[in-house]
């Protein structure tokens, strides 16, 4: 049924949740995982403007996605699960499509977290969701009332 798992991670308490969850499936399911992280549009930008400028960049959020990234990985071994992990930068909804294709996904795990101006983070700007776009299932992980929201490292 569901043999290839894509789990987005961001590192927030949405994205750990998705990972916890989506380890358990893949578990449950004996499926490979891939693991993606997406660097937001802009974001890995600001080493390369500064360094146009004559000016060095001090901040570099693309390695704290690797870092991440590679955090979610070695979490996700020690529970058993082997996974692959990509790093990947752009608008979210956008990567996510590539990946699941490239990787032929059979279901993509991901957080909830309403984005402030409504909605779903997965529905993009002209309101066109993620799941009338991909050609496989979605799991979005929610937190119940019952269950701790940070993942033990």
């Amino acid at each position: 049924m569901f043999k290839r798992v894509l789990l987005c991670y961001d590192g927030t308490e949405a994205g750990r949740r998705a990972l916890r969850r989506g380890a358990e499936l893949a578990v449950l399911l004996g499926a490979q995982v891939h693991v993606v992280s997406i660097v937001p549009t802009g974001v890995a930008n600001a080493a390369v403007l500064a360094g146009a400028a004559g000016q060095a960049c001090i901040v570099d959020e693309a390695a704290d996605f690797r870092k991440l990234l590679n955090e979610s990985i070695d979490w996700l071994k020690a529970r058993g699960v082997i996974a692959d992990g990509y790093l990947a930068s752009g608008d979210y909804i956008d990567q996510i499509i590539a990946f699941s294709n490239r990787l032929s996904i059979d279901l993509i795990v991901l957080g909830h977290y309403p984005r402030p101006s409504g909605g779903p983070w997965w529905s993009g700007a002209s309101r066109v969701s993620l799941a009338e776009r991909v050609k496989c299932c979605i799991f979005v992980a929610v937190n119940s009332s019952d269950e701790p929201v940070a993942v033990s490292k």
